[in-house]
């Protein structure tokens, strides 16, 4: 009977500090899984989605390519040049690099919002007279294409026939955001 309680009293214990230090481990990992790893809902980019294609006219100009995950067409090849050879070796200094200092909180490069659409994902800085895009991640199956202007950005993620489109807008005035889903 000893024997019995000695274990249950091991287990017991055993149990209590185990759930303690996981909830210690997630209390330090929770708030950097929340914004990477996590799905969250950013607030700040919450606009109204409008239904149906966006206005009909084409943006002029020709796209911006946008590197994707998932690349639709194959890029035309090309053959590197030749790299010259150094015919000194560069001799190894003593002294480090000095790091160049990191950029500013986002006061400097603007307000970033993402807006996440049913074709992926939009990451814009919004500054008090411009935007400005961050990155454009498509869904599988779906590529991205920029048109940019002076005074608007658009962004549609597209898969020839549905996709979504996201709208900056800006003349004189704070930076507009509009999204289209079609």
């Amino acid at each position: 009977m000893g024997r019995m309680q000695g274990r249950i009293g091991f287990i017991a214990v055993w149990v209590a500090t185990t759930a303690a230090g996981m909830a210690i481990s997630w209390a330090g990992v929770g708030d950097a899984l929340r914004g990477t790893a996590l799905p969250t809902q950013d607030l700040a980019a919450k606009v109204p989605v409008h239904e149906g294609r966006p206005p009909a006219s084409e943006p002029a100009g020709t796209p911006v390519p946008v590197l994707s995950a998932v690349a639709t067409e194959a890029p035309p090849t090309r053959k590197p040049a030749p790299r010259p050879t150094p015919k000194s070796t560069p001799k190894p200094s003593s002294e480090r690099p000095t790091p160049r200092p990191s950029a500013p909180p986002s006061t400097a490069q603007g307000d970033v919002r993402t807006y996440v659409v049913k074709s992926g994902r939009v990451v814009l800085a919004l500054s008090a007279d411009s935007a400005r895009l961050v990155s454009a991640t498509p869904n599988s199956g779906f590529q991205a294409k920029v048109w940019r202007q002076d005074q608007w950005l658009r962004v549609d993620l597209t898969d020839g026939v549905k996709g979504s489109a996201v709208f900056a807008k800006w003349n004189g005035h704070a930076p507009l955001v509009q999204v289209y889903e079609y």
